[in-house]
């Protein structure tokens, strides 16, 4: 299983160990050229002194040499040695310590160019030099000045590197040092690092894993995450809250139709007993009762398969161009014969308008919300429909007297299964209808909503998008 920390402890490591060890090679690497350049100036120096001391005068090569100025040439454990050759190879002059040893020439010699390289010194160390090819001039008055004299000589000027390779050395041991040093602070750092940093997200995740089904009313404590945490977290709450909301409904949803399936099947099974144990004084109204007992069992469970399709988003629409005023005329004719039943008369003022619309879903809406108006209003009221196009949709408005009901009851309208206990005497209602709607005009992408108005009406009002002309004329 892959480990964000063990990842990022492997690259850091990695990382920081190449970009360490690059920087401590170019530290050591531009000490050694500057501590090289500064002898080679050193011996530059030198070579154009000994040079300045070379003279050709009567066709001759004299050196004038002084320990006066030349002493670091003196003596047998010289660090310093020159030797002077003419062209041809020929020795003119070396220093003492050489004694009779010859340095070593580079076999290339350009004139104006000091040539720098490293050599063996005749006592067998290091030594580092400098070759120059010096051009004399004829120095002596008496010499035709029509025919000026001149000649050309090699010079190297050598110095023991002895004192450059310990500096040398000593600074790689000191950057090697330096470099196990900081890798051990690396190797203890990084980890504990990594550790302070992932700690926010450690917590998270076990605070994530403590989540089951009976605890998802926990929320993240977003104020004390990270800023890169706290999106994640808050989707997390969101995401809880949901499934907390769909947990309880279904919860609610399973009590709620064990409640409802409970009283219908015990007056079913009170009948069928009934008519088994006396079956001589058995009545026609008794088989009557319990079809209407099978046929509300059927309706329940039709329904609720309905809703549970529209959630699942797997209803198949067949959208066609419907007018809505005859059509919801047509819906309000089925209920009509129960309004005029218990007195209620109709108020219907609908402005012309058409949806694009599946006609099967609309009238199912339209019936449960006329359904729902007819059974709750007071006898002897009236049942107002209106609504027309308003902006980019048709807006639909059904209308009863509901005096009785508070704010707490219409926010629960939409869910399943709730009645009014009041209202629970006019008849067998399952409590479903509404939520068939508002699942129906969800599939759609309508829009329904219910409110109380100031003079004690449940208005409930539906948001239809219109009929979409551009898609039409584009089929």
């Amino acid at each position: 299983m892959r480990s964000i920390r063990r990842q990022l402890t492997r690259e850091m490591l990695a990382s920081l160990s190449i970009l360490l060890g690059a920087g401590l090679v170019a530290i050591g690497f531009t000490v050694r050229t500057r501590l090289t350049h500064a002898l080679d100036a050193t011996l530059l120096a030198q070579g154009r002194a000994v040079g300045a001391l070379t003279e050709y005068e009567g066709g001759r090569i004299q050196f004038d040499f002084s320990q006066d100025f030349l002493r670091e040439y003196d003596g047998r454990r010289a660090r310093h040695y020159f030797e002077l050759w003419t062209t041809s190879g020929t020795v003119i002059r070396r220093s003492p310590a050489l004694r009779g040893a010859d340095l070593e020439r580079p076999a290339t010699i350009v004139e104006g160019r000091p040539r720098f390289y490293d050599l063996t010194l005749p006592n067998g160390r290091h030594g580092r030099a400098v070759c120059l090819r010096l051009k004399l001039q004829e120095t002596d008055p008496r010499t035709d000045a029509s025919e000026p004299g001149r000649t050309t000589v090699d010079l190297v000027a050598a110095i023991d590197r002895g004192e450059l390779d310990e500096t040398l050395s000593g600074l790689i041991a000191a950057v090697a040092g330096i470099g196990v040093l900081m890798a051990a602070a690396v190797l203890v750092l990084v980890p504990r690092l990594l550790s302070r940093g992932l700690s926010p997200l450690e917590r998270l995740g076990a605070d994530a894993s403590t989540i089951d089904a009976h605890t998802l009313s926990f929320r993240f404590e977003t104020a004390k995450l990270p800023i890169e945490l706290q999106p994640i977290a808050d989707r997390l709450n969101e995401l809880l809250a949901r499934l907390e909301a769909s947990f309880e409904r279904e919860r609610r949803f399973s009590a709620d139709l064990a409640h409802e399936l409970r009283t219908p099947l015990a007056e079913l099974r009170s009948l069928l007993e009934c008519a088994l144990k006396w079956p001589e004084s058995r009545e026609p109204s008794t088989d009557q009762e319990a079809l209407e007992i099978a046929r509300e069992l059927e309706s329940l469970v039709g329904r609720m398969l309905a809703i549970a399709r529209g959630e699942r988003g797997s209803l198949q629409l067949v959208r066609e161009h419907t007018e809505v005023a005859p059509f919801a005329d047509e819906c309000w004719r089925t209920h009509e014969a129960a309004a005029r039943a218990r007195g209620i008369t109709l108020r219907f003022d609908v402005q012309p308008g058409a949806v694009d619309t599946d006609r099967t879903l609309f009238r199912s809406i339209l019936s449960n919300l006329f359904e729902n108006a007819v059974a709750y209003a007071p006898a002897g009221s009236a049942v107002e429909v209106w609504g027309g196009p308003r902006g980019e949709r048709f807006i639909l408005h059904v209308a009863n007297p509901a005096g009785e009901l508070t704010d707490d009851d219409v926010a629960r309208l939409f869910d399943r299964f709730w009645r009014k206990d009041a209202a629970r005497s006019g008849g067998r209602h399952l409590g479903l209808g509404l939520n068939l709607a508002a699942t129906f005009a969800d599939a759609m992408g309508w829009t329904i909503a219910a409110e109380t108005d100031a003079q004690s009406r449940l208005v409930m009002t539906l948001g239809m998008t219109p009929l979409v002309r551009r898609a039409r004329s584009g089929g």
